[in-house]
């Protein structure tokens, strides 16, 4: 009998961690992947808040080659006189513009050997380096030009070689080319040369600007420009030269980082693959006239809501042009059990140029709608898009950033129970912010590489076309405030620049914009009315994103591409607070697209979530409490119930085999 009394104990202390004990967790995988897009270069390195390697990534190594044409049709006579003295006139403005730090070269070509036919070979190496790739030294970069006399060849092509090879092949580098004309030195063709020097390495850009430039020489030029991913400019004057020569010689637009798994849309239901939790990334070209359907399917775990987050991107050439992209969840629709589940309606994001608009975010979802379809098959989720563009200019190979997300669908009684502690409307924030003594720092591209900062005041640089994202972990019962300021347009141009706050499914929460010309301009303190809670316009806890964005320059004004300074100061208000489920939206990549719905192995344990657990253990409280009260037994009680009749079982049958034996014995 004591044998089975410890065997029974010995079952008890087996049985009772199997009921007690969480069965597992969820567990994913994925590939990282990202698409960086080419820069000009930088005069501003990561500094607190960003990462080792986002600091890695700082252009103090950035540099930059001038290659002025000193061939014989620079002689040319033009309004105000030769064009080879408007050509030093806007190069001495550009040199006393640049700080003394600044890593710039000077070439010529043209100078040194006549352009007569019989002198061909010789002119077409008629390249000099007059001032070696470093710091500026003023008075020898002008010296070098007031020297220079037009007389010969345009070796263009080779002229470019020179300065790459001067230029090296580490850190950002730039390489202006002006010229009034052609290439007459081909071969090698100087097309063929800038794409040949660009393929060797995402950090050399060639710029070119069309000094006074004919239509085959701009054509030429164009090419140079398309071929090296760099910019191509017109000047009809010094003034007019000395500013597209500070602009491409000032830091050029960052462009957004995009991020995410590589995924493509479908053109049929059939052929659509099925996204996990995460983020992904496409390349669309938007249609023009008509709308065609595009198709991904996701799936959606028990006791969650399906979301979607679409992030569209126009920036480079795109955001210059009159150009436009609308991104549109058309349809939504539960493949696998029509009945489970609502599509409620989407919100598409119409992308164009200018601050706030050249990155923006479109939203979907796949609710589950009460008690009854907590469990239902919510695996098969099939989105229809529409992806166009209205304007006269056509946008080609659009980045979309797609964002899946299981949000978590908490009791019914701790829901109600957030809601009625919820501050219904926090206003207008009434307290100081001074913006005193900024911390120097530099924002990222976009969401994905945004420099995470906490409560301060910091400083930035922006030229116009770029955006500057930061960002601060939010919680329950807090709101992010932001308020910025800048001093009068560096461009002396009209100029603005947009900011704002948005949460962690990218809706925008809060927003303003500085227009700025003669006189430092400064913000209200801005933020959302409500504090980050559940039920609120602002229900979710984690990263929101603190965003600037400089228009590009007014038409009319020129061209002025210089680093415009800003600061701003973030606070948080509220404390934190028990104001929703234990759930942080992430953007992080998703696993590969599937051809099957995705699975949730332990289905239950894998999707409910900390609140819904909660929910359930006080369930089983009031049950097993309620079950006492009634006479009836609790979980414990009823398993040691079990047990004593187990035993007793046993026990008859040991006493009936115990009288066998003996009678057998007997």
């Amino acid at each position: 009998m004591a044998v089975l009394v410890l065997a029974a104990a010995c079952m008890l202390m087996w049985l009772v961690p199997a009921f007690a004990t969480e069965t597992s967790k969820p567990v994913s995988s994925s590939t990282a992947t990202s698409t960086e897009t080419k820069t000009l270069s930088s005069s501003t390195t990561k500094t607190s808040g960003a990462s080792e390697e986002s600091a890695s990534q700082g252009s103090a190594d950035a540099k930059a080659a001038l290659i002025l044409d000193a061939s014989f049709s620079m002689l040319e006579e033009d309004a105000d006189g030769p064009r080879i003295d408007a050509a030093k006139k806007a190069t001495h403005e550009l040199i006393d513009s640049l700080p003394d730090t600044a890593q710039m070269g000077l070439f010529a070509y043209g100078a040194q050997e006549s352009n007569a036919p019989d002198n061909r070979e010789a002119g077409c190496r008629d390249i000099q380096r007059l001032v070696p790739v470093g710091e500026i030294d003023k008075q020898e970069f002008g010296s070098a030009i007031d020297g220079l006399t037009p007389k010969g060849y345009t070796p263009m092509g080779n002229a470019l070689r020179e300065a790459a090879d001067e230029l090296g092949d580490e850190g950002e580098r730039s390489i202006i080319l002006v010229s009034d004309g052609i290439d007459t030195c081909a071969p090698p063709e100087v097309c063929d040369v800038a794409k040949e020097l660009a393929g060797e390495g995402v950090d050399l850009t060639i710029h070119t600007v069309g000094f006074k430039a004919d239509e085959e020489a701009r054509a030429e030029l164009e090419c140079i420009a398309e071929a090296g991913g760099g910019q191509f400019l017109e000047a009809a004057d010094a003034s007019s030269l000395a500013e597209s020569l500070k602009f491409l010689a000032q830091r050029g637009v960052v462009k957004y980082q995009t991020a995410g798994t590589p995924f493509e849309f479908a053109d049929n239901p059939e052929d659509a693959k099925w996204l996990g939790e995460g983020q992904y990334l496409t390349t669309v070209t938007p249609d023009r006239t008509s709308k065609t359907d595009r198709y991904f399917r996701f799936s959606v775990p028990p006791r969650h809501h399906g979301r979607v987050v679409f992030t569209p991107v126009l920036q480079g050439d795109a955001m210059w042009e009159d150009t436009e992209v609308k991104v549109e969840p058309a349809e939504v629709t539960n493949e696998g059990d029509p009945a489970c589940g609502e599509f409620p309606g989407s919100w598409g994001e119409t992308a164009s140029g200018g601050p706030g608009f050249g990155i923006g975010s479109a939203y979907a979802s796949m609710k589950r709608t009460d008690d009854e379809d907590m469990e239902c098959d919510m695996s098969d989720i099939l989105v229809k898009m529409h992806i166009s563009n209205s304007r006269d200019e056509v946008a080609e190979d659009v980045p979309i950033e797609v964002g899946i997300f299981y949000e978590p669908i908490p009791g019914e009684e701790q829901a109600d129970e957030w809601e009625e502690r919820r501050i219904s409307s926090a206003g207008e924030y009434q307290e100081e912010m001074p913006i005193e003594n900024p911390q120097p720092i530099s924002g990222g591209t976009g969401f994905n590489d945004a420099v995470e900062i906490s409560e301060g005041t910091y400083s930035d640089h922006i030229v116009p076309g770029e955006f500057k994202f930061f960002k601060i972990p939010v919680t329950y019962g807090q709101r992010p405030v932001i308020r910025a300021k800048t001093p009068p347009s560096v461009a002396r141009n009209a100029d603005d620049i947009a900011f704002g706050v948005k949460d962690p499914l990218r809706n925008g929460v809060a927003g303003n914009k500085l227009i700025f010309f003669d006189d430092a301009v400064e913000s209200d303190p801005e933020t959302a009315n409500q504090y980050v809670w559940y039920g609120s316009d602002t229900p979710y806890q984690g990263a929101y994103y603190v965003w600037f964005g400089m228009g590009w320059v007014s038409e009319g004004y020129g061209i002025a591409g210089v680093d415009q300074p800003f600061e701003f100061e973030v606070l948080l208000d509220g404390e934190p607070a028990n104001g929703g489920p234990d759930w942080t939206p992430t953007h992080e990549n998703g696993p590969e697209p599937s051809d099957e719905p995705i699975k949730f192995d332990a289905a239950d344990s894998a999707a409910t979530t900390s609140a819904s657990q909660e929910e359930s253990d006080d369930d089983q409280e009031v049950n097993a409490s309620s079950d006492e009260q009634d006479g009836g037994f609790g979980l414990v009680p009823t398993l040691l119930g079990g047990l004593l009749v187990l035993l007793l079982i046993a026990a008859a049958v040991v006493f009936f085999i115990v009288r066998k034996q003996r009678g057998n014995w007997q």
